[in-house]
């Protein structure tokens, strides 16, 4: 009876963590963004969304100039003086693509509100207005490009900000971030620039993911998690990124070294380039996320002083930072990983030392548990690649070069069966290995896999060593009284001991699945459904254990 409880308490637990640690992936109505002259509103974007996606516009077509014109008009309309800087597709390094389809000119629209105190801590805002050839581009880029419009008319609803603002809309970014690199001529305002917003889209859904920023970020990270109402940032995303066959805008203007964010909503990736990006499959609320990000940021940047720059620029040292919730940014120094990792060995030899000493565990059980559990996750991989490959077959669709797999309306439901079945090849593979190896020892080999990924981690892959370490640290600090046999140690405590292994790695690691598999597509489910026997293992172990810890007691 004392193991049903246990199980169904872990079971509830772990539903209920996954659904706090998903909250952050829902953006804010828009009662919570305001409804004032002054608030962004999505319902305005989306309306310029209409007339900038009406239909394809790459560089050099004739619908290019009308959006152009579009966007100009809007500027003109609101008192923002505009203008277009204009450059020879010819004259810009890799411009040999647009010559194809037939383009003369880069033309950037350029806008500008004035600031109190001079150009010298210029904020730049910008985004591309172009394009692909086969589709309007209503998320690629014309959710950055509404965005931008937006708020560039509420900021021109406030009293004159002290910094001035710069709105760039950039044309030939698809053909090859033409319209950036043309804006690297513009010295006259990129000297004055301290910080840069660059908004862009992977999908046509999903919340927007501050992804990339400037080196040294641990100061504007921070910034970003106090000013920003409805963050959600990933320090893994940048490392993933550099990973990824994409580029954007950012990527031309971070050679300025001036501060900057990158954003982007990567939900929906089969309209990513595709003809079906267009304004009737859009989704407001990622709209107003964005808008979300853009106007809180310009109105902290464009009242900042001098010294307050200073200090951002001066500042070294990376962070690292993960979402928690919604409105739960969590950002400490990555100075911090090495440390972190120091403890968990520490704390790993001494569990291991009492508890080979006070014979919970026992050498050649452990080993073997080691060993079996190693063999389940390799069979598990081999089968859900062999799965993938099998359902490729069956639904007539190819893996791309960047192995992209999409199944379009069955992707969700793919993903969820493969999920419930690593749970049930977990729970399979648990009941033999404890059966076979002994309850402790499943149990604290389970452990050991984590302690080595969070080891790994933390010293290749920094942006993600939370994941794997803050849950391990958590698990053993609260085993430790069981491996000692203290007396307070059992009954109610069991709960505690379970409790802390469940929420810590289902509220890191969880929604990093799922980021991985919105990056890459339903052919990541062997490394999803691997991550998930990561969680899943434990859980089942540490149950198991303490259970015959009650039983023998």
């Amino acid at each position: 009876m004392k193991k049903r409880k246990l199980i169904i308490f872990a079971i509830l637990l772990a539903s209920l963590t996954f659904f706090i640690s998903f909250s952050q992936f829902l953006s804010p109505s828009q009662e919570e963004v305001g409804e004032t002259e002054q608030d962004f509103s999505s319902d305005r974007a989306l309306n310029y969304l209409k007339e900038v996606a009406k239909e394809p516009h790459p560089i050099g077509s004739s619908a290019n100039k009308k959006v152009r014109d579009y966007i100009v008009k809007h500027f003109q309309n609101i008192d923002i003086p505009v203008e277009i800087q204009s450059k020879p597709v010819k004259d810009i390094s890799g411009g040999e693509y647009a010559i194809e389809i037939g383009a003369e000119n880069v033309e950037n629209i350029i806008a500008k509100i004035q600031g109190t105190s001079g150009d010298d801590n210029a904020i730049l805002l910008t985004a591309h207005y172009d394009s692909e050839i086969e589709t309007p581009g209503a998320s690629d880029d014309g959710y950055g490009v509404v965005t931008i419009m937006e708020a560039a008319r509420a900021l021109k609803q406030m009293p004159a900000p002290k910094n001035t603002i710069y709105f760039v809309l950039t044309d030939g970014e698809e053909q090859g971030l033409l319209g950036a690199s043309a804006l690297q001529d513009r010295t006259d305002i990129l000297d004055e620039v301290r910080v840069m917003l660059n908004f862009e889209a992977r999908g046509n859904t999903g919340v927007p993911i501050m992804f990339e920023t400037s080196s040294n970020d641990l100061k504007l990270a921070q910034l970003y998690k106090e000013t920003v109402p409805y963050p959600v940032a990933y320090s893994f995303a940048s490392e993933m990124y550099k990973k990824m066959p994409n580029d954007t805008d950012f990527t031309e203007l971070k050679v300025t070294k001036k501060l900057g964010y990158n954003f982007a909503n990567m939900g929906g990736l089969e309209a990513y380039h595709a003809e079906i990006d267009r304004v009737e499959n859009s989704d407001e609320e990622t709209i107003r996320h964005f808008g979300d990000y853009a106007l809180p940021l310009v109105k902290k940047f464009m009242m900042m002083e001098e010294k307050e720059f200073q200090a951002l620029e001066e500042s070294k040292g990376n962070a690292i930072y993960f979402p928690l919730m919604k409105k739960t940014l969590v950002v400490y120094s990555e100075k911090l990983v090495i440390p972190l990792m120091i403890f968990l060995l520490v704390l790993t030899g001494a569990i291991f030392f009492f508890s080979f000493k006070k014979k919970v565990t026992q050498m050649k059980g452990f080993a073997l548990s080691l060993l079996a559990i190693i063999g389940s996750l390799v069979s598990i991989f081999v089968f859900y690649y062999l799965l993938i490959r099998l359902l490729t077959i069956v639904f007539n669709v190819e893996i791309d070069e960047d192995d992209i797999v999409i199944f379009g309306t069955y992707d969700p439901l793919i993903l969820t069966l493969m999920v419930l079945l690593a749970i049930v090849f977990c729970i399979f593979f648990a009941k033999w290995i404890s059966k076979k190896c002994g309850n402790a020892n499943f149990a604290m080999s389970s452990q050991v896999l984590w302690i080595v990924l969070a080891v790994i981690a933390s010293l290749t892959f920094k942006g993600i060593s939370f994941a794997f370490t803050i849950p391990a640290i958590i698990s053993l600090l609260l085993i430790f009284p069981i491996i000692l046999k203290v007396n307070w140690a059992k009954a109610r405590y069991h709960y505690v001991a379970v409790a802390g292994w469940t929420i810590s790695s289902i509220l890191l690691l969880a929604p990093i699945m799922y980021m991985i598999y919105v990056a890459k597509t339903i052919s990541i489910a062997p490394i999803i459904a691997i991550l998930m026997a990561f969680i899943t293992l434990p859980i089942i172990g540490i149950v198991n254990w303490l259970m015959t810890n009650d039983r023998e007691a």
